[in-house]
């Protein structure tokens, strides 16, 4: 899901999209820390202000957490977004999206460029050919 991020297609926010294309796989925190929405769901994000927020106060528990239950953007509808909500930053969004749920796995490290998500799956396709006519050969 990462790479598609950054497909043509995607309504992801510009700023979303470019920290995704320029991460490496190190660039990216494994938790449950954004849960408004999904209580004790493990996701990775990238590494973003939030967290390193969340991190000095000494990773406190739901509940403790800095600036807990502020609303930090907005939808077009107009509907707040709070602090430690799921949603991801998507064209549109009004405020500080820099510090929403960054969906992506250590698989940013591979991603480099905006490409259309049919151009992405034949990569994809491609690339599993050939492995699997590598592992066919080798086994």
């Amino acid at each position: 899901g990462t790479r598609f991020v950054a497909s043509a297609e995607a309504t992801t926010h510009p700023g979303y999209r470019d920290l995704v294309i320029a991460a490496r796989e190190t660039d990216t925190a494994h938790g449950k820390l954004f849960d408004g929405g999904w209580p004790d769901a493990a996701h990775r994000t990238l590494d973003n202000s939030m967290i390193a927020a969340w991190r000095a106060a000494g990773c406190p528990p739901p509940g403790a957490r800095p600036g807990e239950g502020e609303p930090i953007a907005t939808e077009p509808d107009g509907r707040q977004i709070i602090r430690y909500d799921f949603p991801e930053p998507f064209d549109g969004i009004e405020g500080d999206w820099e510090a929403m749920a960054l969906y992506a796995g250590q698989s940013a490290g591979l991603v480099g460029e905006v490409k259309p998500a049919a151009e992405i799956v034949a990569d994809t396709v491609a690339e599993a050919r050939r492995l699997l006519a590598r592992w066919a050969v080798e086994t």
